[in-house]
Protein backbone atom coordinates (compact mmCIF):
# COMPACT_ATOMS: atom_id res chain seq x y z
CA UNK A 1 0.00 0.00 0.00
CA UNK A 2 2.75 2.55 1.16
CA UNK A 3 4.25 1.77 -2.81
CA UNK A 4 1.70 2.36 -4.38
CA UNK A 5 1.17 6.00 -2.73
CA UNK A 6 4.49 6.51 -3.02
CA UNK A 7 4.46 5.90 -7.03
CA UNK A 8 1.42 8.10 -7.15
CA UNK A 9 3.16 10.46 -5.65
CA UNK A 10 6.31 10.32 -7.90
CA UNK A 11 3.45 10.63 -11.08
CA UNK A 12 1.77 13.83 -9.78
CA UNK A 13 5.17 15.32 -9.10
CA UNK A 14 6.48 14.36 -12.11
CA UNK A 15 3.58 15.52 -14.07
CA UNK A 16 3.56 18.75 -11.88
CA UNK A 17 7.02 19.25 -12.04
CA UNK A 18 6.72 19.26 -16.45
CA UNK A 19 3.94 21.43 -16.68
CA UNK A 20 6.22 23.84 -14.84
CA UNK A 21 8.92 23.36 -16.89
CA UNK A 22 6.67 23.27 -20.13
CA UNK A 23 5.03 26.48 -18.91
CA UNK A 24 8.32 28.27 -18.08
CA UNK A 25 10.63 27.29 -20.92
CA UNK A 26 8.46 26.18 -23.51
CA UNK A 27 7.37 23.00 -25.07
CA UNK A 28 10.17 22.81 -27.64
CA UNK A 29 12.24 22.76 -24.70
CA UNK A 30 10.77 20.09 -23.04
CA UNK A 31 11.22 17.79 -25.69
CA UNK A 32 14.17 18.19 -25.79
CA UNK A 33 15.20 17.96 -22.72
CA UNK A 34 13.14 14.67 -21.76
CA UNK A 35 15.39 13.26 -25.11
CA UNK A 36 18.68 14.24 -24.29
CA UNK A 37 18.13 12.54 -20.89
CA UNK A 38 16.51 9.77 -22.22
CA UNK A 39 19.36 9.02 -24.39
CA UNK A 40 22.10 9.68 -21.72
CA UNK A 41 20.48 7.79 -19.23
CA UNK A 42 20.28 4.80 -21.64
CA UNK A 43 24.11 4.51 -22.18
CA UNK A 44 24.75 4.95 -18.58
CA UNK A 45 22.45 1.69 -18.16
CA UNK A 46 23.70 0.21 -21.14
CA UNK A 47 27.62 0.03 -19.23
CA UNK A 48 25.78 -0.48 -16.22
CA UNK A 49 24.25 -3.83 -17.56
CA UNK A 50 26.40 -4.67 -20.72
CA UNK A 51 27.17 -8.45 -19.57
CA UNK A 52 23.39 -9.08 -19.39
CA UNK A 53 23.12 -8.91 -22.81
CA UNK A 54 19.46 -8.31 -24.26
CA UNK A 55 17.87 -9.61 -20.72
CA UNK A 56 19.05 -5.83 -20.07
CA UNK A 57 17.12 -4.35 -23.17
CA UNK A 58 13.88 -3.92 -21.01
CA UNK A 59 15.34 -2.66 -17.74
CA UNK A 60 17.24 -0.11 -19.46
CA UNK A 61 14.18 1.43 -21.46
CA UNK A 62 12.44 1.78 -18.30
CA UNK A 63 15.35 3.76 -16.71
CA UNK A 64 15.76 5.82 -19.89
CA UNK A 65 12.53 6.43 -19.98
CA UNK A 66 11.71 7.22 -16.21
CA UNK A 67 14.58 9.92 -15.91
CA UNK A 68 13.19 11.22 -19.18
CA UNK A 69 10.51 12.67 -17.84
CA UNK A 70 11.67 13.05 -13.88
CA UNK A 71 15.04 14.91 -14.68
CA UNK A 72 13.36 18.06 -16.23
CA UNK A 73 10.21 17.76 -13.96
CA UNK A 74 12.45 17.83 -11.08
CA UNK A 75 14.17 20.63 -12.30
CA UNK A 76 10.54 22.21 -13.63
CA UNK A 77 9.79 22.10 -9.75
CA UNK A 78 13.21 23.49 -8.20
CA UNK A 79 12.78 26.55 -10.48
CA UNK A 80 8.95 27.37 -9.60
CA UNK A 81 8.16 26.19 -6.48
CA UNK A 82 11.81 27.26 -4.93
CA UNK A 83 12.54 25.43 -1.43
CA UNK A 84 9.31 23.60 -1.65
CA UNK A 85 10.28 21.69 -5.28
CA UNK A 86 13.54 21.23 -3.31
CA UNK A 87 12.16 19.15 -0.59
CA UNK A 88 9.49 17.81 -2.99
CA UNK A 89 12.47 16.26 -4.43
CA UNK A 90 14.54 15.35 -2.09
CA UNK A 91 11.85 13.02 -0.41
CA UNK A 92 10.85 11.71 -3.55
CA UNK A 93 13.86 10.35 -4.68
CA UNK A 94 14.79 9.50 -1.40
CA UNK A 95 11.80 7.38 -1.21
CA UNK A 96 11.51 5.90 -4.82
CA UNK A 97 10.80 2.22 -4.67
CA UNK A 98 12.77 1.75 -8.22
CA UNK A 99 15.87 3.47 -6.76
CA UNK A 100 15.99 1.69 -3.32
CA UNK A 101 15.21 -1.63 -5.38
CA UNK A 102 17.80 -1.08 -7.41
CA UNK A 103 20.52 0.02 -5.09
CA UNK A 104 19.61 -3.10 -3.35
CA UNK A 105 19.58 -5.41 -6.02
CA UNK A 106 22.99 -4.01 -7.27
CA UNK A 107 24.35 -4.67 -3.92
CA UNK A 108 23.40 -7.74 -3.50
CA UNK A 109 24.60 -9.36 -6.60
CA UNK A 110 28.12 -7.38 -6.25
CA UNK A 111 27.90 -8.08 -2.44
CA UNK A 112 26.59 -11.13 -1.86
CA UNK A 113 29.71 -13.79 -2.42
CA UNK A 114 32.08 -13.88 0.25
CA UNK A 115 35.80 -15.17 -0.13
CA UNK A 116 35.87 -18.49 -0.80
CA UNK A 117 38.88 -20.99 -1.44
CA UNK A 118 38.26 -22.82 -4.32
CA UNK A 119 38.02 -26.99 -3.04
CA UNK A 120 40.72 -29.18 -3.59
CA UNK A 121 41.17 -32.81 -3.72
CA UNK A 122 41.57 -32.68 -0.35
CA UNK A 123 38.22 -32.48 1.01
CA UNK A 124 36.66 -35.93 -0.34
CA UNK A 125 35.08 -36.11 3.07
CA UNK A 126 32.59 -33.19 1.72
CA UNK A 127 29.12 -34.54 0.19
CA UNK A 128 28.65 -33.29 -3.55
CA UNK A 129 26.77 -30.21 -2.84
CA UNK A 130 29.46 -29.06 -0.38
CA UNK A 131 32.55 -29.93 -2.68
CA UNK A 132 33.05 -30.46 -6.35
CA UNK A 133 30.57 -32.48 -8.00
CA UNK A 134 31.58 -35.53 -9.00
CA UNK A 135 31.46 -36.57 -12.29
CA UNK A 136 31.11 -40.72 -11.58
CA UNK A 137 27.79 -39.80 -9.71
CA UNK A 138 24.78 -40.73 -11.06
CA UNK A 139 22.17 -38.42 -11.56
CA UNK A 140 19.38 -39.56 -9.34
CA UNK A 141 21.93 -39.27 -5.96
CA UNK A 142 22.28 -35.31 -6.31
CA UNK A 143 18.88 -35.16 -5.85
CA UNK A 144 18.47 -36.60 -3.10
CA UNK A 145 21.00 -35.01 -1.48
CA UNK A 146 19.16 -31.52 -2.53
CA UNK A 147 16.38 -32.28 -0.54
CA UNK A 148 17.83 -32.84 2.76
CA UNK A 149 19.44 -29.70 2.69
CA UNK A 150 18.37 -26.60 4.00
CA UNK A 151 17.75 -23.49 2.02
CA UNK A 152 20.99 -21.32 3.48
CA UNK A 153 23.41 -24.80 2.55
CA UNK A 154 21.32 -25.02 -0.55
CA UNK A 155 22.40 -21.26 -1.71
CA UNK A 156 25.97 -22.06 -0.67
CA UNK A 157 26.40 -24.35 -2.65
CA UNK A 158 25.19 -22.94 -5.67
CA UNK A 159 27.65 -20.17 -4.97
CA UNK A 160 30.61 -22.28 -4.74
CA UNK A 161 29.67 -24.46 -7.81
CA UNK A 162 30.39 -20.88 -9.76
CA UNK A 163 33.90 -21.09 -8.59
CA UNK A 164 34.30 -24.75 -9.58
CA UNK A 165 32.87 -23.21 -12.68
CA UNK A 166 35.41 -21.16 -13.32
CA UNK A 167 37.94 -23.53 -12.32
CA UNK A 168 37.25 -26.49 -14.28
CA UNK A 169 39.97 -27.31 -17.25
CA UNK A 170 37.98 -29.88 -18.95
CA UNK A 171 35.10 -29.82 -21.45
CA UNK A 172 33.54 -32.56 -19.57
CA UNK A 173 34.12 -31.20 -16.02
CA UNK A 174 32.25 -27.77 -16.89
CA UNK A 175 29.24 -29.58 -18.47
CA UNK A 176 29.11 -31.95 -14.92
CA UNK A 177 29.06 -28.68 -12.87
CA UNK A 178 26.58 -27.03 -14.99
CA UNK A 179 24.37 -30.09 -15.09
CA UNK A 180 24.87 -30.15 -11.10
CA UNK A 181 23.94 -25.71 -11.41
CA UNK A 182 20.90 -26.78 -12.80
CA UNK A 183 19.89 -29.18 -10.30
CA UNK A 184 20.72 -26.59 -7.65
CA UNK A 185 18.58 -24.27 -9.76
CA UNK A 186 15.58 -26.71 -10.23
CA UNK A 187 15.20 -27.57 -6.39
CA UNK A 188 15.37 -23.72 -5.35
CA UNK A 189 12.69 -23.00 -7.79
CA UNK A 190 10.73 -26.21 -6.67
CA UNK A 191 11.01 -24.90 -2.82
CA UNK A 192 9.99 -20.90 -3.11
CA UNK A 193 8.92 -20.17 -7.02
CA UNK A 194 7.88 -16.40 -5.96
CA UNK A 195 11.25 -15.77 -4.07
CA UNK A 196 13.54 -17.13 -7.45
CA UNK A 197 11.24 -15.11 -9.75
CA UNK A 198 11.96 -12.26 -7.74
CA UNK A 199 15.44 -12.66 -7.23
CA UNK A 200 15.85 -13.06 -11.59
CA UNK A 201 14.25 -10.27 -11.79
CA UNK A 202 16.21 -8.07 -9.68
CA UNK A 203 19.15 -8.90 -12.34
CA UNK A 204 20.50 -12.20 -10.84
CA UNK A 205 24.14 -13.27 -11.51
CA UNK A 206 25.67 -16.88 -11.95
CA UNK A 207 27.42 -16.15 -8.82
CA UNK A 208 24.74 -14.06 -7.21
CA UNK A 209 23.13 -15.39 -3.78
CA UNK A 210 19.53 -16.60 -3.80
CA UNK A 211 19.02 -17.19 -0.13
CA UNK A 212 17.44 -12.95 1.01
CA UNK A 213 14.98 -13.99 -1.41
CA UNK A 214 13.97 -17.32 0.24
CA UNK A 215 13.93 -15.46 3.60
CA UNK A 216 9.82 -15.00 3.31
CA UNK A 217 9.07 -18.65 2.72
CA UNK A 218 11.50 -19.59 5.26
CA UNK A 219 9.84 -17.60 8.05
CA UNK A 220 6.46 -19.29 7.24
CA UNK A 221 7.65 -22.43 7.98
CA UNK A 222 6.85 -23.94 11.16
CA UNK A 223 9.53 -24.35 14.18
Amino acid sequence: MRRRVRSWCIYLATAAGLFCAITTWGLQWALTSVSLVAVSAALVAATVWAEDGRRAVPRIARVAFAAGLIAPAALGLVVVCKLAGVLVVLMLAGTTPALTSLVRARRLARGSLPVVQPESSATPDLPAPWGQPSLKSSSAEPVRELSSLDDDALCLAWRRSFLLLEEARSAAARLSIVEQRQKYLDELQQRSPEGIAAWLASGARASGNPFPYLADRQRRQPG
